[in-house]
């Protein structure tokens, strides 16, 4: 069945994806890396083509080799009603050795009009001592470092900073 699409769920698609764009950075990290027993909190600058710039807030953990990582934008609120676990993402980081590690799932709460969103948990296999950073493409390569569909809108971002304070280390 082929899915209608309405304002409301582009206008939730702009909001989510880019924020707003005129919203200022994020908040401070709220911690630094901790190593891979606690949540780390980072920071990182990501251009999402037609729906704007924006910072990143995202959260890392691993428990047993798999890590889980939950993002969320800066200033972006959703428009409209978001349904439980409708949100699919993706979300590729730089290993310290080159690798890329990818995060991926459809997980977010139900999320009201007029509230903020919250995108995860995403996981994806992590080593103890992995450092990821931002996945930034090299120019021209047509790579995304975050691909989302929300409400049935894909759009894919690009990092455009790495993150602060610094990588995520499991």
């Amino acid at each position: 069945m082929r899915k209608k699409l309405t304002a409301a769920s582009v206008a939730a698609a702009a909001l989510l994806l880019g924020g707003l764009a005129t919203a200022g950075p994020a908040a401070a990290a709220a911690g630094s890396a901790a190593g891979s027993s606690g949540v780390q909190t980072v920071t990182a600058r990501y251009d999402c083509g037609r729906f704007g710039v924006t910072d990143l807030t995202i959260e890392g953990s691993a428990d047993h080799g798999v890590g889980s990582i939950r993002f969320s934008t800066s200033g972006g609120i959703a428009p409209a009603d978001i349904p439980a676990d409708s949100v699919s993402a993706t979300l590729r980081l730089r290993k310290a050795d080159g690798g890329i590690a990818s995060f991926s799932g459809t997980a977010n709460a139900a999320t009201p009009a007029g509230q903020p969103v919250v995108v995860g948990p995403l996981t994806g296999p992590v080593a103890a001592g992995d450092r990821l950073d931002s996945y930034i493409p090299a120019a021209g390569s047509g790579d995304s470092s975050l691909s989302l569909n929300v409400l049935g809108t894909a759009n894919t971002c690009t990092a455009v900073s790495l993150q602060t304070p610094g990588p995520l280390v499991f």
